[in-house]
């Protein structure tokens, strides 16, 4: 069982690292305009159940909100 979750806890950070990467781009993209809707797909993308899942994983291994991040990485996105 404590495997078990080991395993479940390693993927769900890898499955984060890999949302992060994305939203690392799309926040740094020129066009800013257009990548509202694709932040907000992120996590299925991504593979997680639900959009409060992770985002309470993002605040857990972050510190920090979604939104806070993607103002600490540009400014000039209005996400």
């Amino acid at each position: 069982m404590k495997e078990e979750s080991s395993i479940i806890s390693k993927v769900n950070k890898t499955k984060l690292t890999y949302a992060i990467s994305i939203i690392d781009k799309l926040v740094m993209s020129k066009d800013l305009n257009k990548i509202n809707n694709d932040l907000q797909n992120v996590w299925r993308i991504c593979g997680f159940q639900s959009r409060e899942k992770f985002e309470k994983l993002f605040m857990f291994y972050k510190g920090y909100s979604l939104t806070d991040y993607y103002k600490k990485l540009n400014p000039n996105c209005y996400c």
